[in-house]
Formats: C-alpha cells, sequence, structure tokens
C-alpha cells in the first residue's frame, strides 16, 4: 500500500519548488541532448507537479512523456498542468502507480528521475537500474541526480524556499536526522504568514535512503550500466548509460 509522503505539503510543494527547478532546468536539458531531436519516448519518475515535465517537454518537442507520480495530491496538480496546456495535453501520459508497479513502456529512449531517487530502498533501486538496462532503446539514455547529502547524516534546519502570494509569504524548512548508514529521515515544516504573524504550519516527515556516486557506480555496474556527471557537480545530475562492451 502507498502512503503518501505528500498529504499535507502539498499546497506548498509546486509554488515553493518553482525556484529550485528554474536552476536545474538547464543541467536537465542538456543531459537530454540528443533525445528532443527524435520522435522519443520518455520516462519520468516522480513528477509531482509536472516542474519538470514541462522542461522534458520543453527539451524534446516531438517526445510521448510518460509521467508517473504516485501521490494523489501532487497529481491531481500534475494532470492540471498537462490538461491546460495543449501541448502537454496531446503529449504526456500521467501514471498513478508508484514504481516499480507502475505501467511503463517496455522500451523507451530516456528515463528521468529528479529529486526522488531517494525514495526507492536499494531492492526497489536495483530494480530500477534493470528497467534501465533492459528499457532503453539503441542511444538512449537514463538522467538521475544524487541529492546532498549523500552519506547519512544529521542535517542543522535551514530554510529552502520563501515565496510571496498576494498578502500572505509562504516558506519551508528542512532538518533531517541520521537513522543508519543508509538512510536519513527528513523533517519539513511549511509556514504560511501575514502581515509579519504566522497563519498555519504544516509538519511532515519522511524517510530517504541516500546513494554516493561510488555506489551508484557500483549498482549500475551489476546491470551494465555506467554514469556520467553533467553540469553544475553541487547539482548531482547524472546520465546513465548501457556499458559500450555490453551492448
Amino acid at each position: 500500500m502507498y502512503l503518501d509522503p505528500y498529504t499535507r505539503s502539498a499546497d506548498h510543494l509546486d509554488l515553493l519548488s518553482a525556484g529550485p527547478w528554474q536552476h536545474m532546468a538547464p543541467t536537465v536539458s542538456a543531459a537530454l541532448a540528443g533525445i528532443g531531436e527524435t520522435e522519443a519516448t520518455i520516462v519520468e519518475l516522480g513528477s509531482g507537479t509536472g516542474l519538470g515535465t514541462g522542461v522534458i517537454a520543453h527539451a524534446a518537442p516531438n517526445a510521448q512523456i510518460v509521467a508517473v507520480e504516485p501521490s494523489g495530491h501532487l497529481r491531481a496538480v500534475l494532470l492540471h498542468r498537462v490538461a491546460s496546456d495543449n501541448d502537454l495535453r496531446s503529449r504526456v501520459t500521467v501514471e498513478n502507480r508508484p514504481f516499480p508497479s507502475s505501467r511503463l513502456p517496455e522500451k523507451f529512449d530516456a528515463l528521468v528521475m529528479i529529486n526522488s531517487l531517494g525514495h526507492l530502498d536499494p531492492d526497489e533501486r536495483s530494480e530500477l537500474w534493470r528497467v534501465v538496462a533492459t528499457g532503453l532503446l539503441p542511444g538512449g539514455h537514463a538522467v538521475i541526480n544524487l541529492q546532498a547529502p549523500t552519506t547519512s547524516s544529521a542535517v542543522p534546519e535551514f530554510e529552502m524556499a520563501r515565496e510571496r502570494v498576494g498578502n500572505r509569504e509562504y516558506h519551508g524548512t528542512a532538518s533531517a536526522e541520521r537513522v543508519d548508514e543508509r538512510t536519513m529521515i527528513w523533517h519539513m515544516t511549511y509556514r504560511t504568514s501575514e502581515d509579519g504573524h504566522e497563519i498555519g504550519a504544516t509538519e511532515v516527515e519522511y524517510r530517504w535512503n541516500v546513494l554516493d556516486a561510488d555506489t551508484l557506480d557500483t549498482e549500475l555496474a551489476r546491470h551494465g550500466l555506467h554514469a556520467g556527471a553533467v553540469g553544475d557537480e553541487q547539482l548531482g545530475v547524472f546520465r546513465v548509460e548501457q556499458d559500450a562492451r555490453r551492448r
């Protein structure tokens, strides 16, 4: 049974994620270089509210996209965004089942998973790499990112983003605790204020599986894959491809 970690925070996420996605967009677009010139099929895992879906669609204007988002609250925004844009509406199919039970095309030119790989445990990641290894069409690749910290550690509270809409300000903070060498728990607080006074606050937490570049390389090698970094190393974006020796 899927337990939605975004039930209580969905009303803040699209607004507060827009700025970070503007920063991420050029690197993701660059990582999809070559895919956008063809009538490709692209799978996006963890589409959220569709901010990344728009980036992918712009980078690959001829592609059909399968956007996977299991959170009903986030998917409502995603579906609205897709249905409200004639281009997206004709090219994006929204899938509700979480990976690995998602209904995906058997073959695809690219798979994109940004800011959500930590939701998968090691067994689920192994299944992801299997799907990538067996599903990628010749010349295709996956695009993923490793979010900091990539090793399990405590993180002091910091502000993620702050945005103003009308008379109200929306802001989010985050902190994390170490559970074990592979797992953390993130604690998020989303606040709404008006005229300098807080009028609402929501606290949520979710479990996160960390992954560093060395472990990524080891996991990928088991499936005949390898990864190369793309763009600003602080963004942790990698392009995953089939090992030429095993094609």
